[in-house]
């Protein structure tokens, strides 16, 4: 097994709240957790952006899937980070990550080089994804999985 396959399967085994704080730690080592806490942009309309811009929602997903898928996405795309963020996440040693940044925010900045979200002058968001054939699949599950878990599969 190689060392990207042992890590995408240790991603799967995180538990939700541990999956959020790996996404959230990788965010923050990339310096983008501030612009993420400044993005004043709603779940309901995130939502609205993806389906808008032809993203389909798979089966319900929750946060831990969203951010699984993440940093599944982040790891094989070669992100060497991701498999530090996981450790810290699984480690036995207290901490304290008072982050109150949704989910669907913390994977649409770490997704920023693939996924731009802009607001026109109306307000309105809108979204443009950029596939690169390379990571289209690893893609497409980060945004079904968001698109779910904020329509709740509706």
């Amino acid at each position: 097994m190689s060392q990207r396959d042992e890590l995408v399967r240790e991603i799967r085994a995180l538990s939700d709240a541990e999956a959020v704080r790996a996404l959230t730690v990788l965010v923050e080592d990339r310096g983008l957790l501030s612009s993420a806490e400044q993005m004043a942009l709603p779940d309901g309309e995130l939502g609205e952006a993806l389906t808008a811009a032809g993203v389909e929602p798979g089966g319900g997903a929750g946060q831990g899937d969203v951010a699984r898928a993440a940093l599944e996405y982040a790891a094989l795309s070669g992100d060497g980070v991701v498999g530090e963020a996981v450790e810290y996440v699984r480690s036995p040693m207290e901490r304290f990550d008072p982050v109150s940044v949704s989910v669907g925010v913390l994977a649409v900045t770490l997704l920023q080089t693939e996924v731009v979200v802009k607001r026109d002058r109306r307000g309105r968001w809108s979204v443009t994804v950029r596939k690169r054939a390379l990571k289209d699949a690893a893609l497409a599950r980060v945004l079904t999985a968001l698109l779910s878990h904020l329509t709740d599969s509706k």
